[in-house]
């Protein structure tokens, strides 16, 4: 509710009990709980085979072993503005490490809603919203999106990060700089308010123009289109929800239309040789990131969750599951694909529990499959390759155990075990000779937070 009120919801109980007994004397009301915040990560991971595993994409880390402190910071604003007015502000440092760069501060997922609650009978409330923000499904209500799914927190030296996912997926967390407008509305209806219906809608466009993609385009690690968006990029939710006694269940749909600049495009100009003949020469550091060919990229999503809050003992259980079906089509010239269409589907299977509110045990099933593309999936930046035939198809399992000895700190351990990693199974399968056992990833992983 907080969320979908704007995050104007506040507690104000006693500025409110000062107003009612002096009246218009009071005049400012402040929140009992602070609106700002802030979160520390850090990390230390070790992949079975090493950083070698994946060739020259990580020529700055350790042979293995390696320790983020900080991974990284975020500052958060969430509150109320104005009384149908909120904001839900996210700045980030990142600390630099696996293929991002010496770090430094972006402006990571973020809002700022107008709401506005309707009551329309005695069991029946609706809320309407318009917002502005920078990451498709950062709006939604359920951890079933790419914006808030688990797990929920990994190293950037982990092997997750490099297997081939949907442009929505990778746009999450403003990793692919976006700015759009929407509208959304939830009815609650029904006995003790048990059911919601929730819809979505927001157009999204490029938040910096035509200038480079400060992390390097949407495809991490993967080559890919590292241009703009060519237009409007729409986006549609629906989900709906019931709740009976401690359970509640969730189901829900969205699409996003995406079409994307292949590649830089370098401008060229004429200059004239020294025998008066014009020459076209190309700009060696300038660079149009709004045109050449165009691909596009349709994602589709069917997900659902199931919970289980036993509020009064401080437990719980949440499964969530989420498939994404993504079409492609690749413009003619482009640069980034072997094909011009092919499809790229992703499967995230998941359960949190968490005991007493201090001790969590959590895992997962993830599964990547689609057409093999060598010119999108194989590595653009070295002779080094993840398979012979650029397939994306990866599958995991995964395991965390999670220990909070305060309220505001997480430590937790993860494994992931890979039965399939970019179309390799077997070190036979693999032009580099590294196995998918090569890319098991153990992380250990510290999560602080005020």
């Amino acid at each position: 509710m907080f969320k979908l009120l704007g995050f104007t919801t506040t507690n104000l109980q006693r500025q409110q009990k000062l107003q009612a007994k002096f009246g218009n004397s009071v005049g400012v009301l402040l929140s009992r709980v602070s609106q700002f915040s802030i979160f520390l990560q850090a990390s230390a991971t070790n992949v079975a085979g090493g950083q070698a595993v994946f060739g020259g994409t990580n020529a700055g880390a350790s042979p293995n072993n390696n320790v983020q402190f900080p991974q990284q910071v975020s500052l958060f604003y969430a509150g109320e503005v104005t009384p149908h007015i909120g904001s839900f502000l996210h700045l980030t440092y990142s600390g630099g490490g696996s293929g991002s760069g010496g770090g430094g501060f972006s402006f990571d997922d973020s809002s700022i809603v107008w709401t506005h609650p309707w009551k329309l009978g005695t069991n029946n409330l609706l809320v309407t919203g318009v917002d502005v923000n920078n990451t498709p499904t950062a709006m939604d209500l359920w951890n079933t999106t790419p914006d808030w799914q688990a797990p929920f927190f990994t190293s950037d030296y982990s092997s997750m990060g490099h297997v081939p996912q949907p442009f929505i997926v990778n746009s999450a967390g403003a990793a692919y700089p976006v700015a759009g407008l929407g509208a959304y509305a939830a009815d609650i209806f029904g006995p003790n308010k048990a059911n919601w219906l929730y819809a979505d809608a927001d157009v999204y466009t490029n938040a910096q123009g035509i200038q480079a993609n400060p992390v390097g385009g949407f495809a991490n690690f993967n080559g890919g289109p590292s241009g703009r968006l060519s237009g409007a990029a729409p986006y549609v939710r629906l989900a709906y929800q019931h709740d009976w006694g401690n359970w509640n269940w969730e189901v829900g749909a969205y699409g996003m239309w995406s079409s994307v600049y292949d590649g830089s495009v370098q401008p060229q100009f004429t200059v004239m040789d020294v025998n008066g003949h014009p020459q076209t020469i190309q700009n060696g550091t300038a660079y149009n990131y709004s045109a050449g060919p165009i691909d596009t990229f349709d994602d589709y999503d069917l997900d659902t969750q199931l919970q289980w809050l036993n509020i009064n003992d401080n437990n719980n259980l949440t499964v969530r599951a989420a498939w994404i079906n993504e079409q492609q089509h690749f413009g003619a010239g482009n640069t980034s694909s072997s094909l011009s269409s092919g499809n790229l589907n992703s499967f995230n299977l998941n359960a949190t529990y968490w005991y007493h509110d201090r001790y969590a045990l959590q895992g997962g099933y993830r599964n990547v499959w689609g057409s093999a593309n060598p010119g999108l999936y194989n590595n653009p930046n070295t002779n080094f390759t993840y398979s012979a035939n650029g397939s994306p198809d990866t599958s995991n399992e995964w395991i965390e155990a999670s220990y909070l000895p305060w309220w505001n700190t997480r430590f937790s351990l993860r494994y992931v075990v890979y039965n399939k990693f970019r179309g390799v199974g077997a070190p036979s399968s693999s032009t580099s000779g590294y196995g998918a056992s090569s890319y098991n990833t153990l992380e250990l992983l510290a999560w602080i937070a005020y």
